[in-house]
């Protein structure tokens, strides 16, 4: 048989009533300090978010023109590629055309 637990003695009941409501009132006193502390913080808080996010999105709109720019010149040297390619095999066609010619 399993053994029954033995009551509190007497007075206990009196002390843990006691701790509880030491317990409410430092739980209380924390939630008011945190509910301050989270109203004076709210605004600045919020401030610093925003001038970050303003500085990360000054710095996407900053790196979208250097990447257009490169793009930009990446596709004039592309063009030019081409067309010194187009040149070369002209050449080599001609050079080619040349010693059929002479051989």
């Amino acid at each position: 048989m399993a053994s029954k637990a033995k009551a509190l003695p007497a007075g206990w009941s009196l002390i843990l009533d006691e701790v509880q409501t030491r317990l409410d009132h430092a739980i209380a006193s924390v939630n008011a300090r945190i509910e301050q502390t989270s109203a004076a913080n709210a605004p600045s808080h919020a401030d610093e978010r925003r001038q970050e996010i303003a500085q990360w999105s000054d710095r996407l709109r900053r790196l979208s023109v250097y990447l257009e720019s490169a793009e930009q010149i990446v596709q004039s040297v592309d063009e030019l590629l081409q067309k010194e390619e187009a040149t070369l095999r002209q050449q080599i066609e001609t050079c080619q055309s040349l010693r059929r010619k002479a051989g």
